[in-house]
């Protein structure tokens, strides 16, 4: 029964509406491509210690992060900068510290208790797909604006820039698309491109993503209307998520692969 129940409130989870967006459709769009590239031995472990697939999960962590005893993951949704403006390798809060916290410890997951295990994994489901998102990374607020301005609407009504950059780019043209298209038209990379990009660790992965964070600001400036981007804009917007998403998917597949594979 408490399978049954763990199962029924990780369905109800999912299906809310994806105005969640970078945690609804990105989401579950990354996690359908690191499911697709997963090795036969880490999906097997994986529906052994989740009773389902990775985007059954996607946006667990977002549904439970304000309720205990998972209250204090709440902070870990984004990298954050120090005073020099890099990557603060040493901030609990930061996704990529968790990301590689969490995947260091789960080299010996066989130690763990099912519990543990099953945690962990649904943590990296989603801190490894938030660690990439445009909007998910904070500077101090001297010197970057992230979360401290809003845009505007054609309603004259404010718009949050870390919406913007969770749900519209990415999803601009595209209401209508499943994840499963999604996947099919954009994780197309090569076996040996695939390679390259997971190379290194969530900090350097994290590092490499802050050139398109920082051209957040440059593309939806403080007081723009959202509606009133030109196409070019809107399609770079687009670019940049999608390039960050399918990175993100590869990279899940790849933590996922090495925690379990037999080859240690």
């Amino acid at each position: 029964m408490k399978k049954l129940f763990v199962l029924i409130v990780a369905f109800a989870a999912f299906s809310v509406n994806s105005a969640m967006a970078w945690g609804g459709f990105a989401h579950s769009a990354i996690t359908e491509i690191a499911e697709r590239n997963l090795t036969d031995e880490a999906r097997e472990q994986i529906h052994h210690y989740l009773n389902h697939s990775l985007p059954f999960y996607a946006i667990w962590m977002d549904q439970f992060r304000y309720t205990d005893p998972y209250r204090p993951s709440g902070k870990w949704h984004s990298n954050w900068m120090d005073e020099n403006g890099a990557l603060d390798v040493l901030n609990e809060k930061c996704a990529a510290y968790q990301t590689d916290r969490i995947w260091r410890e789960m080299k010996n997951y066989k130690s763990m208790s099912h519990e543990e295990v099953r945690l962990n994994l649904l943590y990296l489901i989603h801190l490894v797909a938030d660690m990439h998102c445009p909007g998910h990374n904070v500077w101090p607020k001297k010197s970057h604006p992230q979360y401290y301005y809003h845009l505007t609407n054609n309603k004259g009504g404010k718009e949050s820039f870390h919406k913007v950059w969770d749900a519209d780019a990415i999803e601009y043209g595209r209401r209508k698309w499943t994840v499963s298209e999604y996947a099919d038209k954009m994780a197309t990379l090569s076996p040996k491109e695939i390679k390259k990009i997971c190379k290194g660790t969530p900090f350097k992965w994290a590092t490499s993503s802050l050139p398109h964070a920082e051209e957040t600001f440059d593309l939806t400036p403080e007081g723009s209307n959202k509606q009133a981007y030109s196409k070019e804009t809107r399609l770079r917007m687009q670019r940049i998520c999608d390039e960050e998403a399918v990175k993100a998917g590869y990279r899940l597949a790849h933590v996922m692969n090495q925690i379990f594979s037999t080859k240690k």
